[in-house]
């Protein structure tokens, strides 16, 4: 009984997977296909304000019924967070990421990114009293997952935006640019 099950539920799933398939709009220019580059600038606030320059190549395209693609790159980051009476933590991350593109609808481009790098933390403090100076710098492991989107209002230029953890940041707007 459960193998019968189990054989109904993945002819069940099958189904609905293929009808989902065909009830997305066909799509006349795939946004993010092998060979294609595209550089982004964001910012964003989380823990502080953010910046963000990442660089991503298309390595694999036309899965999921052409709608899917795979795409590798580098980012560097920059956190900064001021505290009000003084301290100052500053932030510098370097990474590689991956991610896991599909493509809905033309011009829309949605994505699921990780990463791994490193980091530099730089620690000051300066107030009228203590004066300034620096302490407790240190290197770190840099994380970065998020899911993102990019609207391409030509065939070259786009905005996006992604929400999760990237530079210090829980969401993120910026522009992006196919080379």
């Amino acid at each position: 009984m459960k193998k019968l099950l189990g054989i109904l539920s993945l002819v069940l799933a099958s189904l609905v997977m293929g009808n989902a398939y065909a009830a997305l709009p066909e799509i006349t220019e795939p946004v993010f296909e092998k060979g294609d580059l595209v550089g982004s600038l964001t910012i964003g606030y989380g823990w502080g304000f953010s910046q963000r320059l990442a660089l991503e190549y298309a390595v694999a395209d036309g899965w999921l019924d052409g709608r899917a693609s795979l795409g590798v790159g580098g980012a560097l980051g920059n956190c900064f967070r001021s505290y009000g009476w003084g301290y100052i933590l500053d932030e510098l991350s370097l990474g590689a990421i991956c991610s896991f593109h599909y493509q809905f609808i033309d011009k829309l481009d949605t994505y699921a990114q990780l990463g791994l790098g490193v980091g530099y933390a730089i620690y000051s403090w300066n107030d009228n009293y203590w004066g300034s100076y620096t302490a407790g710098n240190h290197a770190f492991f840099d994380f970065t997952g998020s899911l993102g989107v990019r609207y391409y209002f030509t065939p070259k230029f786009a905005v996006n935006g992604e929400l999760g953890y990237t530079a210090g940041s829980y969401i993120m707007a910026g522009v992006s640019y196919k080379f």
